[in-house]
């Protein structure tokens, strides 16, 4: 029997690249606020002010993204995604899944959930933390326990 929630956490190289592209945002708001410092007669103050600010939101979201952001959560009812992009379908019951499927999308090997409705959810292995065959693993399982033993509606392909 499947835990009733598991959570899988945001992959620290993922996290590394989100908390850098905001140093990059930073350093541009930055540049901005020095600019309109020294066209309003501000000084470094307004920069200084940004600078200050922004590094404290920036080391509160790196903490976040690092020690406390998931990516994929999954319950007994459904599974949620979040902070990943292109994912297709960020949640959907289990019951809706109709077949789950290995695949390599853009040289990144994906765990593919096809769901009832033509909707299909991409899950990059290598966005979650941890073992990805435990993860994959989880999400068969939980397809598999959701529909009904010998349900020929629900197909698992083989990793290819």
């Amino acid at each position: 029997m499947p835990d009733p929630v598991t959570t899988y956490r945001l992959a620290p190289a993922l996290g590394l690249r989100l908390v850098g592209r905001s140093l990059v945002t930073l350093a541009a708001v930055v540049v901005l606020a020095t600019l309109v410092g020294v066209l309003t007669g501000a000084g470094w103050v307004l920069a200084g002010t940004v600078t200050v600010v922004g590094l404290v939101l920036v080391a509160g979201w790196a903490w976040y993204l690092l020690c406390r952001a998931w990516a994929v959560r999954l319950s007994d009812r459904r599974y949620d995604v979040r902070l990943l992009g292109g994912v297709g379908a960020p949640h959907a019951a289990w019951s809706q899944v109709e077949e789950v499927v290995a695949a390599t999308l853009g040289g990144s090997p994906c765990l593919v959930l096809r769901l009832r409705d033509g909707r299909m959810t991409r899950l990059p292995m290598t966005a979650v933390a941890g073992d990805a065959d435990a993860f994959a693993h989880d999400v068969r399982r939980r397809v598999r326990d959701a529909h009904t033993p010998g349900d020929p509606t629900v197909a698992e392909r083989p990793d290819h």
